[in-house]
């Protein structure tokens, strides 16, 4: 097989609208719904490089994977740290190595942003996403991620106006 001629695109505001199918479609694999905050979450991601940063990945005009990174800053790393959220290519394109090489591709831009190190989640039973991440030189850190959520996540699809609460 030949290699796959991909391009890997940084996304824009413009391009916001794009990449939010794109994770519905990721997200929808394992029924997680990204409604009306999460979409928002990610417009402030596209149009503020601080936040972080977002890239796709498009094969013959064809937008077919994406990546998301946020910044952090770590005391313990001495600056700057990227945090993967989201890695995904669609199930009929895996397996032709364009998960790696959007990977790749996201680290090398990475770098001169100052990221001092990256930083990602994985469920340890996907095992093809361990073998990635393991082939590009990450390795499991020891430490258990732990959270409290003071916004819980709904999940709807549809964006509906807050109601003012009572009078």
């Amino acid at each position: 097989m030949s290699k796959t001629e991909a391009e890997i695109v940084s996304v824009g505001p413009n391009e916001a609208d794009r990449l939010i199918r794109l994770v519905r479609a990721f997200h929808g694999e394992s029924e997680h719904l990204v409604g009306c905050e999460q979409a928002e979450a990610i417009r402030q991601l596209c149009a503020d490089s601080t936040l972080g940063r977002a890239w796709m990945l498009t094969v013959e005009d064809r937008d077919i994977g994406y990546s998301l990174i946020y910044f952090r800053h770590s005391i313990d790393h001495g600056g700057r740290v990227a945090v993967l959220d989201d890695l995904w290519v669609t199930g009929d394109r895996r397996g032709e190595g364009l998960g790696a090489q959007l990977l790749k591709s996201v680290c090398e831009a990475l770098r001169p942003m100052g990221v001092r190190a990256v930083l990602l989640e994985v469920d340890s039973a996907n095992e093809v996403a361990v073998a990635l991440y393991s082939r590009l030189g990450f390795s499991k850190t020891g430490t258990a991620l732990y959270m409290k959520d003071f916004t819980p996540y709904h999940g709807s699809l549809g964006c509906k106006p807050k109601s003012p609460g009572p009078p």
